[in-house]
């Protein structure tokens, strides 16, 4: 359990950490999220991976609502839990079943193999899944029309099933070497695929927003 435990944590410092851009002074956190930002990057994140994989309008209206309702019940959850250390095994239960049950849900909603699907380019209750919300908030703070906002979103949700799989490998091998460097040339990949869509200053601002530090987040008291 203490083993399991310290990868966990080893993982989450190594992923948090990644991508940065390297400067002797590292931008300031980002402010939380306020439920109601968050409600809106949940269902851009559901409506989006809906489109890219051709989901019918009711079958994404299904994914919508589990996913949203899952990822808000989840939200409310963590916020209840104290600021400690002690707590992270606590949350990581909570993740746990909240996928779990998210899952199952899907599966009713549009299927076992649709499911699965949405599931891996959302990667819900996962320590890249707050990492998403900050990116997809960041694109919606452009303000891009419909079509670039898809192709945007496909490609960030791209990003977030494959660095994903590289955490999750790396977790399942007990070790992370490499992590950084693989991560950051999934980084590289989805920029050049921004640039195809954002205007220059757009992707100067995007990069810089991407220097952050990321982590959980609570939505504002």
């Amino acid at each position: 359990m203490r083993l399991a435990t310290f990868l966990c944590l080893a993982a989450v410092g190594v992923f948090l950490a990644l991508p940065v851009i390297c400067a002797e002074e590292r931008p300031a956190r980002p402010p939380a999220m306020s439920a109601e930002e968050l409600q809106k990057v949940w269902e851009a994140e559901a409506k989006c991976v809906s489109a890219a994989l051709k989901l019918s309008d009711d079958e994404a209206s299904k994914v919508l609502k589990c996913y949203v309702s899952a990822r808000k019940d989840y939200q409310e959850k963590v916020a209840a839990l104290p600021r400690t250390q002690e707590s992270f095994q606590q949350r990581r239960e909570l993740g746990e079943k909240a996928g779990a049950d998210l899952k199952k849900a899907l599966v009713e909603a549009v299927g076992a193999e649709k499911a699965e699907k949405v599931i891996g380019l959302l990667g819900p209750f996962t320590m890249t899944s707050f990492r998403l919300d900050r990116m997809v908030a960041d694109l919606l703070a452009f303000g891009l029309p419909k079509d670039k906002l898809e192709k945007a979103m496909a490609a960030v949700l791209e990003y977030n099933r494959d660095s994903g799989k590289v955490m999750a490998e790396a977790r399942e091998a007990g070790s992370f070497e490499g992590v950084r460097e693989k991560v950051q040339a999934l980084m590289e990949g989805l920029n050049k695929e921004l640039a195809k869509v954002l205007s220059e200053e757009q992707m100067a601002s995007w990069k810089e927003r991407q220097a952050r530090p990321f982590g959980p987040r609570r939505s504002a008291e």
